[in-house]
């Protein structure tokens, strides 16, 4: 393996490739805004925060139309996508405005929609939140969920894999 050439003469796209390095799971976050229409968010910027209380962390962009059901709502749910489920992580990363009408999902008790098929979902109260830069970080304590098996999708450098044995590389 040879020496990384470190590059700061364009931080921001460096900054870019760099993260997207990181595989990370997919989640799509759903919640209530403030008159009780369900938003949702596909988030790879999802991960645990705390074992106690058991706790996640979630980072969402300002300019999301679900920023007020995030960071004004009650609750919200992580609902963790199985490989099958990529469909799903393109629809709520979207701006279109039936993502609901267009999926499975029941409702949780207070109404935050929870998606059908999910490897695992959580339902969070919101416990924290603070703003940073052009996002928002969101930490919720969980209070109820189910975990169903499956095999994850994982995102890394910009695709979706969904198969953990995947070799060829995505374009970048």
């Amino acid at each position: 393996m040879s020496d990384p050439k470190l590059d700061g003469s364009d931080i921001e796209r460096v900054f870019k490739d760099t993260v997207a390095s990181l595989a990370s799971g997919v989640a799509v976050v759903t919640g209530l805004d403030p008159n009780g229409a369900p938003r949702g968010l596909t988030a790879t910027s999802i991960a645990s925060y705390s074992s106690d209380p058991p706790s996640v962390i979630v980072c969402i962009d300002r300019t999301c139309n679900s920023y007020r059901a995030l960071t004004e709502g009650v609750h919200f749910a992580a609902n963790l996508l199985s490989a099958d489920q990529s469909d799903l992580a393109d629809l709520f990363a979207s701006k279109a405005d039936d993502k609901f009408d267009r999926c499975a999902c029941t409702r949780w008790r207070d109404g935050t929609p929870l998606l059908d098929g999910a490897l695992a979902t959580l339902v969070c109260r919101r416990s924290f939140t603070a703003e940073y830069g052009d996002h928002a970080i969101v930490i919720g304590t969980a209070v109820e969920g189910a975990v169903n098996g499956d095999t994850p999708l994982v995102y890394w450098r910009r695709g979706y894999y969904d198969r953990l044995s995947r070799s060829e590389t995505p374009s970048a």
